[in-house]
């Protein structure tokens, strides 16, 4: 991009991470991708995705979700909310509203198959 971390302003180092996110992470960014089509064909106001934690796409998801800057960085690319319900299963809302689980919903989450969880 001819600039240094020194001299990166925000936007560019944002556009830098968003690069890395895709060119080494590619199975998890394609998950993150498949989440955000699936919000947008959902009735409700979140979408939901499940992942072997530890498969290849499952760890890579959970390194791009995990963090709070790589996680703000794509939300705001995506321009949507994202959050984990489990180390299995990922969500997407259109904000951070929408989000939010009922402890109900959390409790169903921890099915007894969900062995890593």
């Amino acid at each position: 991009m001819g600039v240094t971390l020194e001299n990166a302003t925000e936007e560019q180092s944002r556009t830098a991470l968003l690069r890395a996110f895709k060119d080494d992470l590619p199975l998890g960014f394609s998950q993150v991708e498949n989440l955000v089509k699936k919000l947008k064909t959902v009735d409700g106001n979140r979408a939901m995705i499940s992942l072997d934690p530890n498969s290849d796409e499952g760890k890579q998801y959970a390194r791009l979700l995990g963090p709070d800057i790589p996680r703000r960085v794509l939300s705001n690319y995506f321009g949507a909310s994202f959050g984990f319900y489990n180390c299995c299963g990922g969500v997407v809302a259109p904000d951070e509203d929408s989000l939010q689980m009922s402890t109900r919903e959390q409790i169903e989450a921890q099915h007894p198959n969900f062995v890593d969880c």
